[in-house]
């Protein structure tokens, strides 16, 4: 029987939601926000929360990372007792938990931004069979992580082959975006340049320019011919910084192209200042 310190209806509205439709997983965030909001102090907000993960049924431990995640930008107290609980999460073999629990750990945990400690703990969910786990992994790699540990640069690396796009884009934005550079890493990044979706290619363009990896000189020179080359390109060029590719640059800008990335790269190769 459970005990938990809310109102029979007000669960029965928490539960009800779909997380593989956008809209209602945003419904259900809003209400959680609400719910953090009432509660008012932090002992009550990890009160609810432990007594959600102390609960038997899956939906509703998952619902004690949803009370945290929403405000997991702002405060840290609730980072280790975060770490411990998604901990608890079991990923192997028979015990495996449900889809809904690993994707709520998972995104509690990506969304601490700023605290190298959930590190760790989110990489263990990396090789989840559900997409939507390992993306919150590839794009919850917290940002005060630089140089990454090898740990993070091998499971993300081997993203950098996930099925899905997205995990795909992200990882290599988290490899890309660190002060990272090995010859493997450049040749994994260096296999994306003419990935099948566009943000992937351009955020490997970007990775290896800023590496000053010439592989990518090829790829600018044919994408600035393109009317509705995307940002990630104007960025690769601006790290580049390759005077060759300064009048691909000013022809987009001559055409009308506004982006304020173009004004930078042309810059940056050598062009006047606007």
């Amino acid at each position: 029987m459970s005990t938990l310190p809310i109102p029979a209806e007000l669960l029965d509205e928490l539960l009800d939601y779909d997380d593989e439709d956008e809209e209602s997983s945003a419904t259900h965030f809003d209400r959680m926000e609400d719910v953090f909001a009432r509660l008012e102090t932090t002992a009550n907000r990890l009160g609810l929360a432990e007594a959600f993960w102390a609960e038997p049924e899956e939906p509703v431990r998952a619902l004690g990372f949803d009370l945290l995640a929403v405000q997991a930008h702002q405060f840290d107290w609730h980072v280790q007792p975060l770490i411990d609980a998604a901990a608890a999460v079991r990923l192997d073999g028979m015990a495996v938990a449900g889809v809904r629990l690993r994707r709520a750990a998972a995104n509690a945990l990506a969304c601490v931004l700023e605290d190298a400690r959930v590190l760790e703990p989110l990489l263990r969910f990396a090789a989840d069979p559900d997409a939507g786990v390992r993306w919150q992994v590839a794009r919850g790699v917290p940002s005060v992580v630089d140089p990454l540990p090898p740990d993070a640069v091998r499971v993300l690396s081997a993203m950098l082959r996930d099925e899905d796009s997205d995990v795909r884009d992200w990882a290599a934005f988290a490899l890309g975006s660190r002060e990272n550079d090995t010859p493997e890493l450049r040749d994994a990044l260096a296999r994306l340049l003419f990935d099948v979706d566009p943000d992937t290619a351009g955020e490997a363009a970007s990775a290896l320019a800023r590496r000053k990896d010439p592989r990518v000189l090829p790829v600018l020179r044919q994408m600035l011919t393109e009317p509705d080359v995307g940002h990630l390109y104007f960025e690769a060029a601006a790290e580049l910084a390759d005077p060759e590719l300064l009048p691909l640059l000013e022809q987009l800008e001559a055409g009308g192209v506004t982006d304020r990335m173009l004004r930078t790269a042309i810059e940056a190769c050598g062009g006047a200042a606007d």
